[in-house]
């Protein structure tokens, strides 16, 4: 990996990072550490200002849906609905209404992204770069206390567990989280429409200043609206949100030293359906 695309105290396992050509050429992408200090300076000036912001995620689930190609997990988690032009435009839609879009530099899926959701879009930054300031605990230092989670049921109840010991609420550098909103983990698309009122309501009451959430497909059409209840940041932080609960792969990009708290007998069965290792991803029993 090049030094350009280096993320302190941020490593990488995969060889996707560390052989990858996006990775090792300076002139692919020679704004990313520009960008770094453009987003961390947009987020605390936004937060001092108590200015909305939000930052959305998209990638090959992202793409299928709005490709409406039914495959992987999209039937089996996201939605049980037709995808239908009707159905998937609010989604594509809301793409357009983020503050931040962001997407992997990976050749492929760029392509993928500005094929599926052509230009004029919302400003870009790097999907590795979200990823990066969550695995090196900057959005948690910086916001400290001042967070609230949105995630599916299953992990949401794991991390609300895990911040009842004093080890993990160090390792997060957070003595708490304002909040825990839960999505379903099951067909969160499928009414978004009713979704968004039980999610705006939520977020309306949450003292918060900053929602961090990893919530699926149905994102690309809720997540524009969640200013409309709160002048908080809002930063998707995707698998991350798999890290905050110890059941994240470290192959992910910049999550290689994340260490994965787990509760010793603690029924892990229906909380994250990845490939977990725990010889080789950095668990840590309580």
């Amino acid at each position: 990996m090049h030094e350009l695309y280096k993320i302190e105290n941020a490593t990488n396992k995969h060889s996707e990072q560390l052989k990858g050509v996006e990775y090792n050429d300076p002139n692919f992408y020679p704004n990313f550490q520009k960008d770094i200090i453009w987003l961390k300076n947009t987020l605390t000036t936004n937060f001092k200002e108590n200015k909305t912001f939000t930052v959305m995620r998209v990638y090959d689930g992202e793409f299928h849906f709005l490709n409406k190609h039914i495959c992987g997990n999209g039937p089996k988690r996201h939605y049980s609905k037709k995808l239908t032009d009707e159905f998937v435009k609010p989604f594509k839609e809301g793409c357009y209404k983020v503050d931040v879009l962001s997407c992997q530099l990976n050749i492929r899926m760029l392509n993928n992204f500005h094929q599926v959701i052509p230009n004029p879009k919302p400003r870009f930054i790097p999907m590795d770069i979200i990823y990066g300031l969550l695995a090196n605990k900057w959005f948690l230092r910086e916001f400290k206390n001042n967070i609230a989670l949105i995630g599916g049921n299953e992990k949401i109840k794991v991390i609300k567990k895990l911040m009842e010991y004093k080890e993990y609420r160090d390792y997060v550098e957070n003595d708490y989280f304002v909040d825990y909103i839960s999505v379903p983990e099951r067909f969160s698309c499928d009414n978004t429409e009713e979704l968004i009122l039980d999610l705006g309501e939520k977020i309306k009451k949450s003292s918060a200043k900053v929602f961090l959430f990893g919530i699926g497909i149905s994102k690309m059409a809720l997540v524009h609206q969640f200013k409309k209840y709160s002048n908080a940041i809002f930063i998707d932080i995707g698998c991350g949100m798999s890290g905050l609960a110890g059941t994240v792969e470290t192959t992910r990009p910049y999550l290689g030293s994340w260490i994965n708290f787990r509760i010793k007998d603690y029924d892990y069965s229906k909380v994250d359906p990845t490939s977990f290792n725990y010889r080789s991803d950095n668990a840590r029993v309580l």
